[in-house]
């Protein structure tokens, strides 16, 4: 198969996208002199990812239309899908015919590249090599990792919306012409000899097994329609408490009334708390309990030092079917006894999409003379903020059309910095930032400065470690310097200049999260909006009378200590080659399968 190699995204330029086999001379030379590229690193765009999905079904096509079908597509349209993906592998989620093409819709290049990087971070890297790549090569794989790299790869194509691929897509009502807005429009298989017939903006244009790619989505409509999910599934939690179970200890006793108000129909028999409970004896209660789709197990209070073993016995106890939300835990008279627990949650929550963090103790300790009745139980006012965690855990990660999106670089703004401004010099850190920079000291990563003693008051060092504990650039500044020195990293990584040129103020209406600023000496990072912060970027400053910890940032997006801000962005797509996109499509370098 060839496929044009496309890896800027138009909705950021055009409202409404032009559809063509590929865009006009006057949108390429936009493009390259701009250099824009897609990356999104909070997750809040159309599409969404599906941590609410569960993987149902007895084999793999029953598998990825359950997916889509628990996604909001309709029959026809989740039909079109399987169409391609029987052309492009056979619907075998490991395929590829050599090292540039893998999986179940053969990525290829910097998408293969984002791809595998989630699978890295999963721990499943060892599917990729070439062990797996025959046809049936994928059975080798044990079921549930199996699972987890199919759900990886299929939440993978929601996340990339180039062209508006969902939108169009879901405008579409026969098998034959989905297929066909897959094919132009996600696959991109340009070259072939087979005519586009139903979908207008590119009928007579020829495409590659376009013919096959409707017999075969005519063949599952004929084969799934009307069925709804093939296999039962999770239906996921509403935002009332419906299909939710939780397992706590005391402060979930505590809150009990409070978690039942803000839950208007969770059911009294699916909260199962006792004082004094650990985490073993909520392990037995889960194996035992007739649980919903979601649970909170809300333990860890009275189990200090959890280890890796009673966290998989948690997970196993549960089912990985389910979605499991855990509660980080706190202690008012020593916030660091509970660290090593909750850097557990945190960690196996970012390897799996169906584990969130309700972080009580980020929330509670910014106040807790306000919230706490002693060392560790919340008070009356406590208790409704507990409820609100737990809840805002929940569907804080919906969107409004019920799919959840991806938060990790949001939620670490918010954990690592202040929503408000605070007037210099304020070194008071976030409880979560001075953790990950007392854990970025023992790594050897690069933190900046210290003020009075207190590490990581400092802008290059709050912007790395945003940057490389989020995902938006794991490697940023591994050479450890300080800003200047940053600044030339980004440059010799490829990151885009925003800046039409380094003396002109930037568009500001085309910065997004993760974009980069610099200045003469100082930097910061742009985070979009963010309820509950006060503002779109995020900054911190080095200086005994200019000192401020991470926090909502004051400063200029067009100028500031006496020079033009000049913004980066990483780009997360690359060309094959190097060259401009542009360059590649006069030359005609395509993908070639």
């Amino acid at each position: 198969m060839k496929k044009i190699i496309f890896s800027i995204l138009a909705a950021l330029l055009i409202c409404q996208p032009v559809f063509a086999t590929i865009p006009n001379e006057d949108v390429l030379d936009y493009f390259d002199k701009n250099g824009i590229y897609y990356y999104n690193p909070d997750g809040s765009n159309d599409s969404c990812n599906s941590t609410t999905t569960t993987l149902s079904g007895s084999d793999v096509p029953e598998k990825i239309w359950n997916f889509y079908i628990e996604n909001g597509f309709t029959d026809a349209q989740v039909a079109g899908i399987l169409g391609n993906g029987m052309v492009e592998t056979g619907l075998e989620p490991t395929r590829a015919s050599n090292s540039t093409y893998w999986g179940l819709f053969q990525w290829s290049y910097g998408r293969k590249e984002t791809l595998f990087s989630k699978l890295r971070e999963a721990g499943l890297e060892k599917y990729t090599s070439s062990e797996y790549w025959p046809s049936g090569g994928y059975k080798k794989i044990p079921e549930s990792d199996l699972d987890k790299l199919l759900k990886i790869e299929l939440e993978d194509t929601l996340a990339d919306n180039y062209l508006d691929w969902q939108g169009e897509l879901k405008k579409q009502n026969e098998p034959e012409a989905a297929a066909e807005v897959f094919l132009t429009l996600f696959e991109r298989a340009v070259g072939g000899t087979d005519e586009i017939l139903y979908y207008a903006p590119f009928v007579g244009i020829k495409y590659q097994g376009t013919k096959k790619r409707r017999e075969y989505a005519r063949e599952y409509f004929d084969k799934y329609s009307g069925k709804g999910t093939v296999t039962s599934g999770a239906t996921g939690t509403v935002e009332n408490g419906k299909n939710l179970s939780i397992i706590g200890d005391s402060i979930t006793v505590r809150s009990n009334l409070k978690i039942l108000e803000k839950f208007s129909e969770l059911s009294s028999e699916d909260v199962n708390a006792k004082n004094g409970r650990g985490w073993d004896e909520g392990v037995e209660i889960a194996k035992n309990m007739d649980l919903n789709d979601t649970v909170i197990f809300a333990l860890g209070t009275n189990t200090k030092n959890l280890t890796d073993d009673q966290i998989t016995n948690a997970l196993n106890a549960i089912g990985t079917d389910k979605k499991i939300v855990f509660v980080t835990n706190y202690d008012k008279t020593n916030e660091s006894i509970y660290d090593s627990n909750n850097e557990k949650f945190l960690s196996v929550a970012k390897k799996n999409s169906n584990i969130i963090v309700a972080d009580w103790k980020t929330t509670v300790s910014k106040s807790p003379d306000t919230y706490m009745a002693d060392y560790v139980h919340p008070n009356e006012a406590g208790e409704t903020l507990f409820a609100e965690t737990l809840y805002d855990a929940i569907n804080s990660n919906t969107n409004e059309n019920g799919c959840s999106v991806s938060g990790e670089f949001t939620s670490l703004v918010k954990a690592y910095a202040w929503p408000e401004y605070h007037k210099a010099p304020y070194t008071n850190r976030m409880p979560d930032y001075a953790q990950a920079v007392t854990t970025s000291i023992s790594e050897g990563r690069y933190v900046g400065g210290s003020v009075n003693g207190v590490p990581g008051i400092d802008c290059g060092g709050f912007v790395t470690i945003l940057a490389q504990n989020s995902g938006l650039a794991s490697d940023y500044n591994d050479t450890k310097g300080a800003t200047d020195t940053q600044e030339a990293w980004v440059k010799s990584h490829n990151w885009t200049l925003l800046n039409s040129s380094t003396s002109t103020a930037v568009d500001t209406s085309i910065l997004q999260a993760g974009d980069v600023a610099f200045t003469n000496g100082h930097t910061f990072i742009y985070v979009g909006e963010i309820d509950g912060f006060d503002s779109n970027i995020a900054s911190a400053s080095y200086g005994s009378s200019s000192a401020r910890a991470p926090m909502a940032g004051h400063e200029s997006l067009i100028s500031g200590n006496g020079s033009i801000v000049r913004w980066y962005r990483k780009p997360n797509f690359t060309t094959s080659n190097g060259t401009s996109l542009k360059t590649n499509i006069e030359n005609k370098v395509y993908d070639k399968d």
